[in-house]
């Protein structure tokens, strides 16, 4: 299944997730998808085939995942203390190879 995530809408919630106190107001600007990290685990495996690759700290207090697929999609999360998770960006064709970003072609989405 195709994941289409807009760069602008990710760039503007990741600078929220670093300047804003987190959820909240990542919601209220409708960037974010947000629930409980259990939830949201189980909805990224069912609907995509997504399970946790890698994970890292941010700071003291949140956690950030890496879930992807055997197809090859992938969507970044980011836990808080209190267990709510949110999707800050996704998208397809994860690989664990190396590539060098001159080298990337952006897909572009047909109608």
């Amino acid at each position: 299944m195709r994941k289409a995530v807009l760069f602008s809408a990710s760039l503007i919630a990741v600078s929220v997730l670093a300047t804003a106190p987190f959820p909240s107001q990542a919601q209220t600007m409708g960037q974010a998808i947000c629930g409980l990290r259990e939830d949201m685990g189980k909805m990224l495996l069912q609907r995509f085939g997504e399970e946790p690759k890698a994970a890292g700290a941010i700071g003291d207090d949140r956690v950030v995942e890496l879930l992807i697929s055997q197809t090859g999609s992938w969507t970044l999360l980011v836990t808080t203390p209190d267990g709510r998770s949110c999707v800050m960006t996704g998208g397809d064709d994860w690989t664990d190879d190396p590539v060098e970003a001159t080298h990337l072609k952006i897909k572009e989405e047909t109608t």
